[in-house]
């Protein structure tokens, strides 16, 4: 057990104290990322939330959040905040902790190293070309796309081909509808219904079996699919994954239920990460143009490969900066094991943490006009004086996402293809914010814009 020195254990964590009984619950409820915002705005980087009978902790300081992600790891674990996630993605990645988890992060690394990420390339780009062939053909008609339908179809198509050898474009709009019916079911509301037993044959409990059903019907076609063709790096992985203590093969449900995670939280979040990346640019004409003048010199009319990737630097910057307002999973929950010390206040055993990549990115101490888009903050010279943590759009530690180096690949490929072709506007009259949801940074509705070809491209000529 960490021992506490007398005038941590004595501190008083600041926070909003809410109403009696609920606490902040109310404001949780009804703008979980705003209330966040203002907390570090009024209480600073440490702060404390009582959200009903549950006290949080909501930590933006850097060095606490390397304490917690890297110092003092071992002593963070997932907790009740993830309970949620398992009724849809079973054990998996995402969901786990100790031994578990190492066995099966070890298993499946091999696919997410820098030589397995590069061959990933080629099918972002051909992704990304049937889309914008597509978007061709819609504004001849001056027809709008739906930039949420749009990437996560390409996101989706990429990952089921690059690691499991699978084309999956023909199940893409019923899984559509079951990954927003899947946002849903993991962020608790705070309704009866989430109370009920699975068995209750509520609305949400059939909803779920429904899912789940489509799901495992999924994973049964590319396993099938796989042990016809050996094709799929992963999928190769995953059926040859074993037990290092007994040696035994995965089960079934652990074969599944990492296939699930890796298919929910690989595509969805790249999807989420592209759409506000392309609206970031399209919402900001000098960054737009600096962008289409590099893609247009480094790339002179041609599709990207993965060496052109390493020259597009400002294509980079917009990436990052659109990560950094934007980040797709926004909040980190964590568990203490033990008593422990952060920023100079007690956190007592058993206590719920949030690190939230949002928060910490708009913290004015380290981000000068926070809510401005400017991709000039990754400069070189200019990133390097801030300190770790500040920035953490995939987390970070042993737990950092597994695939963040193939998505940002996925997400420079296809920003510097459709910049190449098109530049889009949103439809007169749209409006984009960021859901309440505690699970991905997914915009409110559809996200309608209008592709216009772009009148002059190098080395294409007139659009």
């Amino acid at each position: 057990m960490t021992l506490l020195p007398p005038a941590a254990a004595s501190r008083t964590v600041p926070g909003p104290k809410g109403v009696p009984v609920l606490g902040s619950l109310p404001q949780w409820k009804r703008s979980t990322a705003e209330f966040l915002l203002r907390t570090q705005r009024d209480y600073g980087e440490i702060s404390r939330i009582r959200l009903g009978p549950q006290s949080v902790y909501l930590v933006s300081d850097p060095e606490a959040v390397d304490h917690v992600l890297r110092g003092n790891n071992g002593n963070y674990v997932r907790g009740t905040l993830y309970e949620q996630f398992k009724i849809v993605m079973g054990d998996g990645l995402l969901t786990t902790d100790g031994d578990f988890w190492k066995a099966h992060r070890r298993a499946m690394q091999p696919a997410f190293l820098r030589r397995a990420v590069a061959a990933v390339g080629p099918y972002t780009v051909d992704a990304t070309r049937e889309m914008l062939d597509g978007w061709e053909e819609k504004a001849r008609r001056g027809e709008p796309v739906d930039l949420v339908t749009e990437t996560l179809r390409l996101t989706l198509i990429t990952l089921s081909r690059s690691l499991f050898g699978f084309d999956i474009r023909p199940a893409t709009p019923v899984l559509k509808d079951v990954v927003d019916n899947v946002i849903e079911v993991m962020f608790k509301h705070g309704t009866l219904g989430e109370l009920l037993p699975s068995w209750v044959p509520t609305k949400r409990n059939r909803l779920i079996a429904r899912d789940r059903r489509v799901f495992t019907r999924l994973v049964r076609e590319i396993r099938e699919h796989h042990a016809a063709t050996g094709e799929g790096p992963l999928m190769g992985l995953i059926e040859a994954a074993s037990d290092p203590a007994t040696g035994a093969r995965w089960t079934d449900a652990e074969v599944r239920d990492e296939m699930l995670t890796i298919f929910l939280a690989g595509h969805e979040t790249t999807a989420v990460a592209l759409l506000w990346t392309l609206l970031s640019a399209a919402g900001h004409p000098s960054a737009r143009e600096e962008l289409e003048a590099e893609v247009d010199g480094v790339l002179a009319g041609r599709d990207p490969t993965v060496e052109d990737v390493e020259r597009l630097t400002f294509t980079q910057q917009v990436v990052d900066e659109s990560l950094r307002l934007y980040p797709p999973i926004w909040i980190y929950p964590r568990d203490a094991v033990e008593a422990d010390e952060l920023g100079g206040y007690p956190v007592p055993a058993g206590s719920s943490v949030l690190l939230s990549p949002l928060v910490s990115h708009r913290n004015p101490r380290y981000w000068q006009d926070p809510e401005t888009f400017d991709p000039h903050r990754f400069d070189p010279d200019v990133a390097a004086d801030r300190p770790r943590m500040t920035y953490f759009p995939f987390g970070g530690g042993a737990r950092m996402c597994i695939g963040n180096s193939m998505a940002l690949l996925e997400l420079r490929i296809a920003l510097a293809m459709i910049t190449q072709r098109f530049r889009l506007s949103l439809v007169p009259g749209g409006f984009v914010r960021y859901g309440d949801t505690s699970i991905s940074l997914r915009p409110m509705g559809e996200v309608l814009v209008t592709p216009r070809p772009r009148a002059e491209r190098s080395g294409r000529g007139a659009a």
